[in-house]
């Protein structure tokens, strides 16, 4: 399967410590898009995943973004006493603009 998006350009735009090394179409989703990006951190590959949110089937993803947002940091604070948080509530990493989102010239949405 063929990337629909230029990956390259939407990592960019989230801080992201490392070097890119590639970008693959990750799943079988029907709804949103989405990506496993591979980065070079201090000679350890570390992957992150990227969503285009389909704005026909969420109306107003900005709004999601607030909720998931809202429900993540939620979560990450009950998480915090347990073993191994970071791994047990799903961690948003911000944009470059400080949002939990980018939204690109095409105006797609991308967390």
């Amino acid at each position: 399967m063929q990337a629909k998006h230029d990956i390259r350009a939407v990592v960019r735009q989230f801080h992201i410590a490392g070097e890119f090394l590639s970008a693959q179409p990750y799943g079988t989703g029907h709804i949103n898009d989405t990506y496993c990006a591979l980065f070079n951190q201090g000679g350890t590959q570390v992957r992150y995943l990227f969503q285009r949110i389909n704005h026909q089937v969420f109306k107003q993803p900005l709004a999601l973004m607030e909720n998931v947002e809202r429900v993540t940091s939620h979560l990450a604070g009950k998480a915090a006493a347990g073993p191994d948080p970071s791994r047990r509530v799903l961690t948003l990493i911000p944009a470059r603009s400080g949002a939990g989102y980018f939204t690109d010239s095409a105006g797609e949405v991308w967390r």
